[in-house]
Formats: C-alpha cells, structure tokens, sequence
C-alpha cells in the first residue's frame, strides 16, 4: 500500500483522494481510519469505493457496525465509534471476518486498538480548518 501524505479543501478533494488511493489496494488490505468526527473518514471510504468500481450509496456503519459492498474487491467497511467494547466484535467474530474479506477498512480503528492487525495501515484525518483537512498515513 502507498502511503500518503495530503491536504484536502473541500468533499469533491477528499472524494478524488480517495479515488486515487484506490487504484493501490489489493485483496488482503486493512485500512484503519482515525480522526474526530467531521474530519473526511466517511467521505474518503467513499472515494475509495467509487474508484473501486461502486456506484451506489454508500453511508458510515455507525448504526449497523458493519457495512458490505461488492465492487472490484469485496470491501467490508467497519465503524468502531458505537461500539468500543472488545467483547462484543469478538464475539461478532470480527477477527475471522476481516481475513474473509478483499478489503477491510475501519473507521475510529484508535477506538479498539487491540483488535488492529499489525500489518493495517493506519491513515490519520485532522482538521486544519473549517474547510481544509490533512490526510496521513502513521
């Protein structure tokens, strides 16, 4: 996976970014995603999906926990905000559905830190300003 290092201004930015970084991904991929609300998570996850081939809604699993699309590669697309309890994504077997899937991409991953594969890529989204954020990988 490539690393990266941007700044975006606007949701049409974050989106295209997400596109281009799709074009990297392959089967096997754990994307984890951490930074405060509003800060391009979901946004960035939808670039990656349209770049991957869906055109179809796409919305953050904060509710459903987990949210499924068939593009390119099977994109399982996880949300750990509403719930933090390790437990409980064990017991959903969380460890064997993120090897069953092409790719994995888990938003507030920082939430739940011991379920992280070590071979995740961690991508961090900050707030600059009110329109500007900056998108890194840690």
């Amino acid at each position: 996976m490539e690393k990266i290092n941007i700044s975006t201004n606007s949701f049409e930015d974050t989106m295209k970014h997400g596109i281009d970084f799709s074009k990297n991904l392959q089967v096997g991929d754990i994307i984890g995603l951490i930074g405060d609300l509003a800060t391009g998570k979901t946004t960035f996850v939808k670039g990656v999906l349209e770049g991957l081939g869906y055109n179809y809604t796409v919305s953050s699993p904060t509710f459903t926990l987990i949210n499924n699309y068939e593009a390119s590669l099977d994109v399982m697309h996880v949300d750990f905000y509403r719930e933090p309890n390790i437990n409980r994504w064990v017991e959903l077997g969380f460890r064997e559905l993120i090897y069953s899937s092409g790719l994995v991409l888990i938003e507030w991953a920082d939430l739940i830190p011991d379920l992280i594969p070590s071979e995740a890529m961690m991508i961090k989204f900050e707030h600059i300003n009110e329109n500007e954020r900056k998108i890194y990988t840690l």
